[in-house]
């Protein structure tokens, strides 16, 4: 029977604005004849809403007519549900009618899907324990293809939903100011992770799927999310023999001030707590087996690698690099466990920072080069990789290779400068902070040239204070790199618009 999918405006909304030709063929034939849920709020919601990108661009709602079918909500069950929550605490009336619907549906099936990706309604779902679970669009049509796989098709719709998540992210992003946006990301990851729809059914990927949600489940329960009863019982003594692992989440949140302040203190109290907290771990897994050691580990390994990586970073700023090279080398073995290339890639740029910082050229190209060469969610991510990759090729002579990262970074920077140059600010920074300011002041001047492009005023002022900053960190005997890496890195930006320093 597959999942019943309950669908909000908001990813229908996505659909007229990402989906493309065919669409509609291939929505006909991954849902099989099923149709998908939606309320009268939501039809008025998305009436006008258009498939933007689609030959004639015909409306969404005539063109999906018959894969969707519009059930009537109680407006006194509304109502119930509003003050069930709390009126102020309440989503709207449309997303309330939403959630009526797929919890009277979850009380006849335990497959019931709300298709949303606004979080509010996750969480007030999780908190009065509603009877369905929630993902976003791009999740949704990922789960879709799993269901009807076709060579041509899965690559369409793959596509569709990474550009989908993409939107997702970034208003997400622009909502920082509003809400904890972090949390929603990280429930937009797992609803990837925990999809019970992404992998074939023989035996062997079956128990690859249960393992992969008791993994996700576990990682949930450890960060302080709820999860629904039976998937929590599922998960036997492993929730209370994990739960010490929460401490470090909670410790590092508070670190930022007593590590600028008492530096060697915090990284006493880092170090004493995660002693405590694997012996303490490490005594409740003993007696268990293999399988759920495994599955503890995976889950814990997230909260263990922001502890290394704290502890490596504090290292590093005490000027104790040996130390700070075994955390770091740590948090990389650790993020090896994390279903997140870019926990990898980012344990190898710090690693390959700390070389940077160390005189070791040669080990700092080979982790950034490795770290660029990652798989990534989008293409840019791997960019500042690719940017580090380029300053390490030309600090050991190795211009060919050093043009040909710049030429890569290059192509994602032009595609959006704005986030270029946000990323290039990061990298620079981050350089600064290694007290490298002749490598950070060159990639300072690129980012003014993605904000230039961008016509972003605010950012291009606060660049310039940077780069005052680099200026007056450089003394004479660094000013001998300056010359050849300003050529090199020109190649980032290579327009007319404005002329280079």
């Amino acid at each position: 029977m597959g999942s019943v999918w309950v669908v909000d405006s908001n990813c229908f909304i996505h659909l007229g604005q990402k989906a493309e030709d065919g669409f509609i063929e291939d929505l006909t034939a991954v849902l099989q004849g099923r149709q998908l849920l939606i309320t009268p709020g939501v039809e008025k919601e998305v009436a006008t809403v258009a498939l933007r990108r689609c030959d004639g661009r015909p409306n969404l709602l005539k063109a999906l007519k018959t894969m969707l079918h519009s059930v009537p909500v109680d407006e006194d069950d509304v109502r119930a549900l509003a003050q069930r929550i709390g009126e102020s605490a309440a989503p709207q009336d449309v997303d309330l009618s939403l959630m009526v619907l797929a919890d009277g549906l979850g009380a006849e099936s335990s497959d019931v899907v709300l298709v949303s990706d606004d979080f509010k309604m996750t969480t007030t779902a999780e908190r009065v324990n509603l009877r369905f679970e929630t993902c976003p669009p791009s999740t949704f049509l990922q789960r879709l293809v799993a269901d009807a796989p076709d060579t041509s098709r899965d690559a369409r719709f793959r596509s569709l939903s990474r550009q989908v998540r993409a939107a997702e992210m970034k208003y997400a992003i622009s909502r920082r100011s509003e809400y904890d946006v972090q949390r929603k990301l990280t429930w937009m990851v797992d609803s990837l992770l925990s999809s019970s729809h992404a992998l074939e059914q023989d035996e062997e990927e079956e128990a690859d799927r249960v393992e992969r949600r008791q993994i996700a489940d576990l990682t949930r329960v450890i960060r302080g999310y709820n999860i629904k009863p039976k998937r929590l019982e599922a998960l036997g003594e492993l929730p209370s023999i994990c739960a010490p692992v929460s401490k470090l989440d909670a410790h590092l949140s508070t670190l930022r001030m007593e590590a600028d302040e008492r530096l060697s203190d915090a990284v006493e109290t880092t170090s004493s707590l995660l002693t405590d907290v694997m012996e303490e771990v490490g005594m409740a897994l003993a007696p268990l087996g293999e399988e759920q050691a495994e599955i503890a580990h995976r889950a814990m390994a997230g909260s263990l690698l922001r502890t290394e990586s704290a502890l490596g970073l504090m290292a590093r700023m005490a000027g104790h690099h040996q130390h700070a090279r075994r955390h770091l080398a740590r948090a990389l073995h650790l993020a090896t466990l994390v279903d997140d290339v870019g926990s990898e890639r980012k344990a190898m740029r710090r690693l390959g920072m700390l070389a940077l910082q160390s005189g070791n050229d040669a080990r700092a190209l080979d982790l950034f080069t490795t770290a660029a060469n990652q798989p990534a969610t989008r293409d840019s991510d791997a960019v500042p990789s690719m940017v580090l990759a380029a300053i390490a090729s030309s600090l050991v002579g190795d211009s060919s290779n050093a043009k040909a990262w710049v030429s890569k970074a290059s192509v994602h920077l032009m595609q959006d400068p704005a986030n270029g140059s946000s990323m290039l600010e990061r990298v620079g920074k981050a350089l600064l902070a290694i007290d490298r300011p002749e490598l950070a002041i060159e990639l300072f001047d690129e980012a003014m040239e993605c904000a230039m492009m961008a016509k972003d005023d605010e950012r291009y002022e606060a660049l310039n204070t940077c780069m005052v900053q680099a200026e007056l960190a450089i003394d004479d005997s660094e000013r001998k790199n300056i010359p050849v890496l300003r050529r090199l890195l020109d190649g980032l930006t290579p327009t007319e618009q404005a002329p280079k320093r």
